[in-house]
């Protein structure tokens, strides 16, 4: 999260928080234990928000072109997510035929949108499941590069209408936890694309928060996914924290602390996609080595799950990711 001038390590810490977020809620629920860090998945429409924000503090006033910010993008998101499917299809590859075109979709971010066959894994992305988010938020973004000057109406009529689709989706469905099957896929551009664009406005409206409040950002943003599912009106409370409380927090987070908070924001900064891109395929080669007869997992293996991810999670961003980011940085470089 780097500029000319300026970086927003705080932000790379809050980004931190909602992997943990995320990497804690699907834990709970693939152990049997779905009440856990119930509202753990609002933490992906506050990736969208911070992506938004982020993305237009980077490349909105700056003279690049569309064709070297995709590079950009690809450069940043694939080295990862190759790795992270790989694993899933060596290991899931019995259970998601046909296996060559679903490895080759999963590679290029295509969702598997046709029915499949019974007794097949029904993911959009059986090799990498969470990868549905990425999916969305490349789409939203490569979207977004072309209209990045737009003026304040038009980003006022994308959000009105993408509120109403949200709003009507959240009502049928007590929340906003859509995007990721089939029945859904297209509702989560629409959520995508709306906190998206909340992060878009506030990083323009940035002054209207001068004051940082990092730890203030970071408890609130924990508190929103802990809390409970709401026996009613969940929806409200979905769309409260999408709407008016992670733009808050992530302007409450623009800025840059020095000391030893600056280089644990920075590190949790440096994680948290590999967190997010990785635990899925931890998870499940956690799963062949300590294998069960049900589903539910028992404490130890949870705990065991949460520090092997990250330390996984690691070793995978400092002796993969980084050095191939660094060869694909340079190849687009010489081809530029």
């Amino acid at each position: 999260m780097k500029h000319d001038t300026q970086r927003f390590a705080a932000l790379d810490g809050l980004r931190g928080v909602a992997a943990a977020g995320v990497l804690l809620y699907h834990f709970a629920g693939w152990s049997g234990r779905p009440g856990g860090f119930a509202h753990g998945y609002l933490a992906v429409d506050f990736f969208f928000c911070l992506s938004g924000f982020v993305l237009a503090h980077a490349f909105q006033q700056g003279d690049i072109g569309w064709a070297a910010y995709l590079r950009i993008r690809v450069v940043r998101i694939w080295p990862l997510l190759v790795l992270s499917t790989v694993i899933g299809a060596i290991l899931t590859s019995r259970h998601s035929p046909p296996f060559w075109p679903n490895l080759v979709r999963n590679l290029l971010l295509i969702p598997r949108l046709d029915p499949t066959p019974y007794g097949t894994f029904p993911s959009l992305f059986p090799f990498n499941p969470p990868a549905w988010s990425l999916c969305l938020e490349v789409v939203v973004s490569a979207l977004w590069f072309p209209l990045r000057r737009l003026i304040d109406a038009g980003l006022l009529t994308i959000l009105i209408a993408c509120f109403a689709v949200m709003l009507w989706a959240a009502s049928g469905m007590h929340g906003i936890e859509t995007g990721w099957d089939r029945a859904t896929f297209w509702i989560g551009f629409c959520r995508a694309a709306y906190s998206f664009t909340l992060g878009w406005l506030a990083w323009r409206h940035r002054a209207l928060v001068s004051r940082p409040r990092l730890l203030v950002a970071a408890v609130v943003l924990t508190a929103a996914m802990v809390a409970p599912i709401l026996p009613v009106r969940n929806e409200v409370y979905d769309l409260a924290c999408v709407t008016l409380l992670f733009p808050l927090v992530v302007l409450m987070g623009a800025h840059d602390p020095g000391g030893a908070a600056g280089a644990l924001c920075r590190r949790a900064g440096e994680l948290s996609y590999p967190v997010y891109a990785l635990h899925w395929a931890i998870w499940a080669v956690m799963l062949r080595v300590f294998p069960r007869e049900d589903l539910a997992q028992p404490l130890w293996f949870c705990g065991l799950a949460l520090l092997v991810t990250p330390l996984v999670a690691w070793i995978a961003w400092r002796f993969y990711d980084v050095p191939v980011r660094r060869w694909l940085g340079r190849r687009a470089a010489r081809t530029q």
